[in-house]
């Protein structure tokens, strides 16, 4: 017989169950502050600098002699392009609160990794289709962002990556092939 002190027929305490493992931290989702979208801005405005330096330093490789017709036609195209980059770019600085995009999907590292490296592929780009191109591309991204709809960043960001990744290929060291045991 259970003595009045027994503990065998009372309920145990129950414990609760542990709480499930936190998941890892997310990168920052791209453009979701106004902070955010400045940054794109200033990246656009890099972008623009290096667009201007680039023409310049075009131009100036002829020493003062005339440039070709087509050169000043792309270059003409360029700086307008640069111009347009800057308004775009100084519209969303104003704009930055309105501009902001909910659930891009798309961390703001990645997005500022692809504007830093058109940045510098503006620089080195070999084709000059290439970089009016990649300027229309960066362009289309200052619009899209300055929309705040994620369909339209996202669309926007694919046409740029798409767009340095031809420009990666044209402009990677041509490969040799090994000799033929003939």
């Amino acid at each position: 017989m259970a003595s009045p002190t027994d503990n065998t027929t009372a309920p145990r305490p129950t414990v609760p169950p542990a709480a499930p493992p936190s998941p890892p931290p997310q990168p920052a989702e791209g453009l979701a502050s106004a902070a955010q979208v400045e940054q794109l801005a200033d990246q656009l405005s890099a972008c623009a600098d290096n667009i201007h330096a680039r023409v310049m330093r075009d131009i100036n490789r002829y020493h003062g002699a005339d440039v070709p017709e087509t050169e000043k036609g792309a270059a003409r195209a360029l700086l307008e392009a640069e111009a347009e980059l800057r308004q775009r770019a100084n519209r969303l600085y104003t704009d930055a609160a309105a501009c902001v995009v909910s659930g891009l999907g798309q961390p703001q590292q990645h997005l500022m990794a692809l504007t830093a490296d058109a940045a510098a592929k503006i620089a080195h780009i070999t084709r000059i289709g290439d970089s009016i191109t990649l300027v229309a591309r960066l362009l289309g991204l200052a619009a899209a962002a300055s929309t705040g709809q994620a369909l339209l960043v996202l669309g926007a960001i694919d046409r740029l990556r798409a767009q340095l990744g031809v420009i990666a290929l044209e402009n990677a060291p041509p490969t040799t092939a090994p000799p033929s045991s003939a």
